[in-house]
């Protein structure tokens, strides 16, 4: 088995929308550039670059992938799904064999050694809930359901991609872990984050 992982990335300018009320445009820019560096970092301390893909259509995001030997898969702007659908394709026709890693850029407490539980959870199909339970903040595909299994990231995927494994005969086990659990979608997940990284200095 060969791990690749797909990171999806929006556009800079148009990241993480929910958190206008605190932060500005350009703060917002400066986050989603800073959470795709950490994202990437953690990506490539599990696997070689080659296995690597920023799955996006902005410019600074290719540009800082791409200063890590990291290749991109454009996105058509036909939605989430569609683009982790395509990116797919592209890496199944290179390795037909690849076991697929979903790793969104908005974890900022993921961690290589969180991944590697992930992946070794006894399932199929397996994913990393949100806090609430509802969304999926990670995603594994075992090679033989990495082209089966339909994407459904959006309101309620936790549950929707439990139906898609199931539907298509694969096992599925939730993994729960706090930092995998945690991202930042709200303002008040922002504060806890600069909060918890702020204790962390002090206390060094």
């Amino acid at each position: 088995m060969t791990l690749h992982l797909l990171i999806p990335c929006k556009p800079f300018a148009a990241g993480k929308s929910r958190l206008a009320s605190a932060l500005g445009d350009h703060e917002r820019t400066a986050l989603c550039a800073r959470l795709l560096r950490q994202t990437l970092d953690c990506a490539l301390a599990l696997v070689p670059a080659a296995a690597c893909r920023v799955v996006s259509a902005d410019d600074d995001a290719a540009a800082l992938a791409a200063g890590l030997d990291v290749a991109v898969i454009g996105d058509r702007g036909a939605g989430l799904n569609r683009a982790l659908a395509d990116a797919r394709a592209v890496v199944r026709r290179a390795c037909a064999d690849a076991a697929l890693l979903i790793l969104p850029i908005d974890l900022p407490r993921a961690s290589a050694a969180a991944l590697r539980g992930l992946i070794a959870a006894p399932a199929q199909v397996v994913a990393a809930p949100d806090r609430r339970g509802l969304g999926t903040n990670a995603l594994y595909l075992s090679p033989v359901a990495a082209g089966v299994v339909d994407f459904r990231f959006g309101e309620g995927s936790f549950a929707a991609h439990r139906a898609a494994a199931e539907r298509a005969g694969f096992s599925f086990a939730a993994y729960a872990d706090p930092d995998l659990a945690f991202d930042i979608d709200e303002p008040d997940d922002l504060a806890e984050w600069r909060g918890a990284a702020a204790k962390e200095v002090a206390a060094r």
